[in-house]
């Protein structure tokens, strides 16, 4: 930036005027070396520039004023042009208006980084006295007339480089304050973001960590809190089906109402995806948790607008409570997780915590290093639950139910290691394995002369597999079984994770003569217009409808409902957990179809099942 060199002369003696302006005009040759050796002491600069060698000297732009008004009026338009004085003369003396003193009184008001050099002939304005007017300042020198022209041009030479030496520190002290500015700025969005989700604007997972840590930190002993674990149930679909766009704002939406329900008490966190954490720091029991939950998914419950349409949003919530289920940060961040996943098979829609879902307590990592080995080694069995018919109280078919023989801990059941088969990629080989089985067994009792069905479950996993019907029919092949002698029962939940690849997968089943049975029917959400499409041969009603419909009349409706409903769509309906004698009479009464249960028979080891054929009062045969 090129320097400014613009001086100002106050007095009120024109003849003033035209001395400064000859002093400060361009000199010659010789004197503008002398005025850079004067340049050199004045500023301790040894470095020779070729304008050195050539004797430097500014280019004064000078102006005059006559008064203090008229002075001030020229400063304050200089300012506003963008070229504003370095340097002013002023005389003291200027009468009728103000003298120099309050000149420059009231311009250093406005501009008080403005030089001044005060010329006075008289010695009643002594150095003292005018500082005692104008403050001790490092910006002001005293010149006592007649003048001495190297005075002058010391003077301004020295005081113009000064001003533009403050200027441009100025500058750079003003840039670096912007770029500290600026970069406090930066630090503060970056950490806003490193803690806040860009799209909801609620806290991110690093953010509720740091408060769920913070707040165990605080905790008493007699403290409880609660972590909600909260995930949108076939969010999937809204994205596939609206786009990515009508899903973000759907999330906001929802991002909102959380918000409502927990209030200023609580943390609201989106973890990404349809995915959202809620902790509240003052629960007072469980069953406060579980209001909290209900709340949660009423607020949810009424139907959200995207581009005019209603969507009905569901969502599953995993509940974990301090100190009952975790004490750190991390085990209950992750046990919230694991339990929503359960969730969203419980009626509900939210579940508490139960040491039984955990995946990574040391007994299921034990196991799950075993399981491989022992689908290898056959250390598996099939047990097998008769299925009678109601009419004829007669057995018609079995289900086989997998057990784990461990020569340690005895006899584990399904509900321990197929969660751990699910999610560590041993549910296809344990699949196979059951789907080998049931076929050798049924070859068994044919040639014993029992003719019966026998039924095994399918995973989620194995309607996704696009080989299955061809692993299937090879192995019914290979026993010589009629396909209408094997039921595959699947689940509501499993039906419609997708429910196009699972129709093609069931039709090419069905197909085959294979039938189909819809497990646990009543406790997913599966859409009736949906299921009327798929190739069904039965519904099996839960057991947790039928164990007490003999004393609950909700489950008595229920279960009545459940299977008018099921042969209004021609599908045979078969009753899980009949554990009395008033319940199998409830059941005939109501026309259920079939009958499982322990009142009949519980699950069967493989070398029993012949024996209970033959001699069982509801064993095979005709009474």
């Amino acid at each position: 930036m090129r320097p400014n060199n613009r001086i100002l002369i106050v007095d009120d003696n024109l003849s003033i005027h035209r001395d400064f302006k000859k002093v400060l005009s361009n000199p010659r040759a010789e004197e503008k070396r002398k005025l850079a050796l004067i340049e050199k002491g004045l500023f301790q600069d040894d470095t020779e520039t070729e304008d050195d060698a050539r004797g430097s000297h500014p280019n004064y732009l000078v102006d005059s004023a006559v008064q203090g008004e008229e002075a001030l009026e020229k400063v304050i338009s200089a300012h506003e042009e963008g070229k504003p004085y370095a340097l002013i003369f002023m005389d003291v003396r200027m009468p009728p208006g103000w003298d120099g003193i309050e000149t420059i009184s009231r311009i250093w008001e406005r501009f008080p980084d403005i030089e001044m050099v005060i010329c006075t002939a008289y010695s009643d304005y002594s150095w003292e006295k005018i500082l005692g007017q104008l403050g001790t300042t490092d910006r002001l020198l005293f010149l006592r007339k007649p003048f001495d022209t190297t005075a002058v041009k010391q003077m301004a030479l020295s005081q113009t480089r000064k001003w533009n030496l403050s200027q441009q520190a100025t500058r750079y002290v003003s840039q670096l304050e912007n770029e500290i500015k600026y970069r406090k700025q930066s630090e503060e969005r970056l950490h806003y973001l490193a803690h806040h989700d860009s799209l909801t604007g609620l806290a991110n997972r690093t953010q509720f960590s740091e408060v769920l840590i913070d707040t165990l930190d605080a905790a008493s002993e007699d403290d409880k809190l609660a972590m909600f674990f909260v995930d949108l149930d076939r969010f999937k679909e809204i994205n596939d089906t609206l786009g990515y766009h009508n899903g973000d704002s759907l999330l906001k939406q929802i991002a909102e109402r959380l918000k409502q329900v927990i209030g200023t008490s609580g943390k609201v966190a989106r973890f990404g995806g349809d995915e959202f954490a809620i902790l509240s720091p003052s629960v007072r029991s469980g069953e406060h948790a579980a209001e909290i939950a209900a709340r949660i998914h009423q607020s949810i419950e009424p139907n959200f607008t995207i581009e005019d349409l209603q969507l009905e949003i569901r969502a599953s919530i995993g509940i974990v409570l301090y100190p009952d289920h975790g004490t750190d940060a991390d085990t209950l961040m992750r046990r919230a997780d694991m339990t929503m996943s359960i969730a969203k098979k419980s009626d509900p829609g939210y579940t508490f915590y139960d040491p039984k879902f955990d995946f990574y307590s040391p007994r299921r990592l034990m196991l799950l290093g075993e399981l491989r080995q022992a689908i290898n080694n056959n250390d598996l069995c099939l047990y097998f639950q008769p299925k009678i018919d109601m009419k004829s109280s007669r057995v018609i078919g079995v289900e086989g139910l997998i057990r784990w023989l461990h020569p340690k801990h005895g006899q584990i059941f399904p509900d321990e290691f197929i969660p751990l088969a699910e999610r560590s990629g041993l549910i296809k080989p344990l699949s196979l394995w059951v789907l080998k089985e049931a076929p050798r067994r049924w070859a068994e009792w044919k040639s014993e002369g029992f003719d019966i069905t026998v039924a095994v479950n399918l995973s989620v996993r194995d309607l996704f597999d696009i080989t299955m019907p061809d692993y299937i029919g090879s192995i019914l092949e290979k026993h010589g079984m009629p396909g209408d002698r094997l039921v595959l029962e699947i689940t509501e939940s499993a039906m419609m994770e997708d429910p196009d690849q699972v129709k093609s997968i069931l039709m090419t089943l069905s197909n085959m003569g294979i039938k189909i049975a819809i497990d646990d029917f009543g406790t997913g959400y599966s859409s009736l217009a949906y299921l009327k499409n798929l190739p069904v041969h039965e519904i099996k009603i839960d057991k947790s409808f039928v164990l007490e419909m003999d004393k609950d009349k909700e489950d008595a409706t229920i279960v009545k409902s459940t299977i008018e409903l099921g042969h209004t769509l021609g599908l045979s309906v078969v009753a899980e957990g009949v554990e009395g004698a008033e319940a199998w009479r409830m059941l005939q009464e109501l026309g259920c179809n079939y009958g499982q249960g322990y009142y009949m028979a519980r699950p069967l080891p493989p070398g029993q099942v012949r024996s209970w054929l033959l001699e069982s009062p509801w064993g095979y045969g005709e009474k």
